[in-house]
């Protein structure tokens, strides 16, 4: 309803109740019981009544109703954007969950690959230890052969010197020096067979 029959209906709504207010000026009592004012209390009230109605129908409950109607669309919108931010909550820590399984695999990949490879690094150098060990080992005993050889070898001279020294000195017979190394190298020989 227009802006201009809400001001027409509302001045005759003052108007009709002025006349009604000068026509009880001239008689005395209540005019609730005078019977003469009732088919004009009828009217006025049908009249109050029907505009009160129209407004009612026209003004307030078109209101009424489309502010209802904002407000059941606008929870109906809330719900389904609820709903949706829910789902996408659900999917991003799905999502979250996901990647974690996924990085503590590849971590624990990562480090059975790094144990792996100091393992076979241990291991090389163990290889690469022992090998240089033994070589060490082999040349230890070559130098301890060849220092015990030389050592024999100067006994045996140094026995020779002695053998021929001792037999001159205590005896009067003569040293034959080939006979005395024959006899010296057989005892050297039978001794470093027992040990």
């Amino acid at each position: 309803m227009s802006y201009y029959r809400k001001i027409i209906l509302v001045l005759i709504l003052f108007t009709s109740t002025s006349y009604v207010a000068q026509a009880n000026e001239g008689k005395a009592g209540l005019p609730q019981l005078d019977f003469n004012t009732y088919p004009s209390l009828v009217f006025w009230s049908v009249l109050s009544l029907i505009i009160g109605y129209i407004l009612m129908k026209y003004l307030v409950t078109p209101n009424i109703k489309s502010i209802l109607n904002n407000r059941e669309t606008n929870i109906q919108n809330d719900l389904v954007k609820a709903k949706t931010s829910s789902q996408e909550t659900e999917k991003i820590k799905e999502n979250i969950i996901n990647s974690q399984t996924e990085i503590k695999s590849r971590s624990q990949l990562i480090v059975n690959q790094a144990l792996a490879e100091s393992k076979q690094n241990i291991e090389k150098k163990e290889k690469d230890i022992n090998q240089k060990l033994n070589e060490k080992l082999v040349n230890a005993e070559k130098q301890i052969m060849e220092t015990q050889k030389l050592v024999i070898k100067e006994v045996i001279n140094n026995a020779e010197e002695l053998t021929a020294k001792v037999i001159q000195n205590l005896t009067d017979l003569k040293y034959d020096k080939v006979d005395g190394k024959k006899a010296i190298n057989t005892a050297s020989k039978d001794v470093l067979v027992e040990k």
